[in-house]
């Protein structure tokens, strides 16, 4: 009998260690997990995006000690931007820094917020692990499958003219009876009337002949770099800032759910850095457009605090009720309204 008790306390000892073993082994092996996973974005391979992509993945490989492996595909190789956005949802791309898309939510119109901002630094402040945007993208994008890493400042955009308008339109007088051409986004197709335009939804692959042919005297959601590709048709650019280009470093939601939290954190801090650098270059790359416009003979205009807040009173006058009733809905207005640059009564 005490044999039978020592024998069974022996097999006992040895199924301890054994399990021991077999969790310290499978410990190990999630610790030395490593991954290679696919980045790209979808736009000109010659876009600062491009740079973004690469840097990303570099501070992710040097952080993880080489254990998460990213590789950059350039924009065509894995489609267009819409497209790698429902890869990167599906868990086919893993990794993606695109132009965001308002298809799956409404809500996410918010990234055309007009005159929700009217300085860099202001944009600059709600973007990044702390700023009060980021939060707001994520819990929207954790809904359609997407994780945001960061928010990547593009530009500010502004309005473009050709020669049929023969004065500088900079506040909501002058734009009494301009065809203006906006983006079939229905914020912008709510904001942009309310200033006195008339409105008309062009596609943007359709935008320069639309403005070479007069089917539209100027165009809006027209950044610095933008009206510099379509030089050739215009007269003057005007730096309106009555709305700020994001864009979205995403990951697969359900990949990121799976990761430690020491995976997270390098992930984390890597985009930190890299849409930090963003947010700086950004700014510097929009002054060298506005240069690259003069110096190609369109001229270029800003508006000064006054005529920024004349558009920016009209809009949320007229815009803000309706973006509020149809779009963003009030429990996530009043968090734009909250953060929204001060204007004097």
């Amino acid at each position: 009998m005490a044999k039978l008790l020592g024998y069974k306390k022996t097999i006992a000892f040895v199924s301890i260690v054994g399990c021991m073993f077999v969790l310290t082994f499978m410990a190990g092996e999630a610790q030395c997990k490593s991954y290679k996973w696919k980045i790209s974005q979808g736009i000109a391979e010659d876009h600062p995006a491009s740079a973004r992509c690469k840097q990303f993945a570099q501070l992710v490989g040097e952080k993880s000690g080489g254990k998460i492996n990213l590789s950059y595909f350039p924009s065509g190789a894995l489609g267009d931007w819409m497209e790698q956005i429902e890869a990167n949802r599906m868990g086919t791309l893993e990794i993606g820094l695109n132009a965001g898309s308002t298809s799956y939510d409404p809500r996410t119109n918010l990234m055309f917020m007009p005159y929700l901002f009217s300085t860099w630094d202001e944009a600059r402040a709600a973007i990044g692990s702390k700023g009060w945007l980021t939060p707001i993208f994520d819990d929207l994008y954790s809904q359609i499958g997407l994780k945001v890493l960061g928010i990547y400042l593009n530009a500010w955009d502004g309005m473009a003219y050709t020669k049929r308008v023969d004065k500088v339109a900079k506040v909501p007088e002058d734009y009494s009876g301009i065809k203006m051409r906006v983006p079939p986004i229905r914020i912008f197709e709510v904001y942009i009337p309310t200033l006195g335009f008339i409105s008309t939804p062009i596609a943007y692959s359709e935008t320069f002949t639309a403005l070479q042919t007069g089917i539209v005297d100027a165009r809006s959601a027209c950044p610095a770099v933008e009206a510099y590709v379509m030089r050739d048709a215009l007269s003057y650019w005007v730096a309106t800032r009555d709305c700020f280009e994001y864009w979205f470093l995403t990951m697969n939601k359900k990949l990121w759910d799976s990761l430690s939290d020491e995976d997270k954190a390098i992930l984390s801090s890597a985009a930190d850095k890299v849409m930090s650098d963003q947010a700086l270059a950004a700014e510097k790359d929009e002054n060298e457009f506005k240069q690259k416009l003069v110096d190609a003979g369109v001229k270029v205009y800003e508006v000064n605090d006054q005529e920024w807040q004349a558009g920016a009173k009209m809009v949320r006058a007229k815009a803000w009720p309706v973006i509020q009733e149809e779009l963003l809905g009030s429990v996530l207005m009043e968090k734009v309204k909250a953060h929204a640059t001060k204007i004097p009564e």
